[in-house]
């Protein structure tokens, strides 16, 4: 994931983007920020990853392509979890508190 920050008034000549560094709190806030979007999503995910499967799936919105995109990176067998999107959080949900023990 890569964050951007765009400068308004800095170059009048087109929009200029300037990389903005992440910590590791907020990749973690980004993760968990899409984990928790794709289980409230979670019939959705489910329907979008079965057409998927059976090369029904035409075209998808940018917010489908994230969530392919992150299924597929991270190796997430989605009928594993059936209609169970809790226990997906649990599985998946970096938890801050146990990294510091």
């Amino acid at each position: 994931m890569r964050t951007y920050q765009q400068i308004f008034f800095g170059n009048f000549g087109g929009p200029q983007q300037e990389q903005v560094k992440s910590s590791s709190e907020d990749l973690d806030y980004l993760y968990n920020t899409l984990i928790l979007e794709i289980a409230n999503n979670w019939p959705w995910v489910r329907w979008l990853m079965d057409r998927f499967r059976n090369n029904d799936l035409k075209e998808e919105d940018i917010l489908e392509r994230n969530w392919l995109s992150f299924i597929s990176e991270n190796n997430i067998d989605v009928e594993k979890y059936g209609k169970d999107s809790d226990q997906f959080i649990k599985d998946w949900f970096k938890n801050r508190e146990n990294k510091n023990e």
